[in-house]
């Protein structure tokens, strides 16, 4: 380990599928089973929380609030597999900060990727965190390919995670770090995706769908308590393999500032 580095630590967890009355049935046995898998899925977001948990130790709430993340998802996890979270640096530079985690399952196989690093300078605000939609909407229309509307914004709206919120999510990971306790205690990583995949969910009914992966550009830590305006934007669609797939660009503001964005992806119609 080059000199100055922070050691990360590696940890095992053991996975939890607390979305099971998710409107997202891809949750449930029944629907899961019917697209080929072995069991309900544990959310993306969930393992997602899982990957951050040593960075978080090891840095602090400075990780939290600086920083760009790519994770992938590339198997699924399912309740109660025996997960294996290990980290690797991939710089010299101790001011970039740059690690590898992983998630291994108890079969070797790797099923989530997380790539974090701390650039000398972040990458510029996407326009778009500026794009709102011109009027409210009434109703949530069944995702289709056809009603996804490349770079039309959604209407602006109003997200005030509580601390009993944050703590559900801060439960649900087991995780004791002290920075996400009290009533203006950070915003848990779960929590923050969560809030992803709720900003896709009041655009389009999605009967069943699997979260892909993630960019998220940290600028700003944000708080339970705080009041947060959410900008979401579809950026792209495609197909592969049968499946069809949505990208979604998110702002979350704070104080007038973009304090964290995020480029969602998913597949929100699974090949039969």
């Amino acid at each position: 380990m080059p000199a100055g580095i922070n050691p990360v630590t590696t940890q095992q967890i053991v996975a939890l599928n607390d979305a099971e009355a998710s409107e997202n049935r891809i949750h449930s046995d029944d629907i899961a089973l019917k697209y080929g898998f072995s069991g309900a899925l544990v959310s993306g977001a969930n393992v997602f929380g899982y990957l951050c948990q040593p960075l978080v130790r090891a840095y602090g709430a400075r990780w939290l609030g600086n920083g760009v993340l790519d994770v992938l998802f590339l198997k699924p996890a399912y309740q109660d597999d025996l997960l294996a979270i290990e980290t690797e640096n991939v710089g010299a530079d101790v001011r970039e900060r740059k690690h590898r985690t992983s998630a291994v399952n108890a079969e070797s196989l790797l099923i989530a990727r997380l790539d974090s690093r701390l650039p000398a300078k972040l990458p510029p605000i996407n326009a778009l965190a500026h794009a709102v939609g011109e009027s409210a909407q009434t109703e949530r229309t069944e995702i289709t390919w056809d009603l996804i509307d490349i770079d039309r914004p959604a209407p602006a709206y109003s997200w005030n995670p509580s601390e009993q919120d944050n703590m559900e999510r801060v439960n649900a990971q087991r995780d004791q770090a002290a920075l996400y306790f009290g009533g203006s205690g950070l915003i848990h990583p779960y929590y923050l995706l969560d809030a992803c995949n709720k900003a896709l969910k009041r655009m389009f009914i999605l009967p069943a769908w699997i979260h892909t992966g993630s960019r998220i550009i940290l600028r700003k830590a944000l708080h339970a308590g705080q009041a947060i305006k959410i900008h979401a934007v579809p950026i792209e669609k495609w197909e592969r393999k049968g499946h069809q797939f949505i990208k979604l660009y998110i702002a979350m503001w704070s104080d007038d500032e973009v304090a964290v964005e995020v480029e969602h992806s998913a597949i929100f119609r699974i090949a039969a």
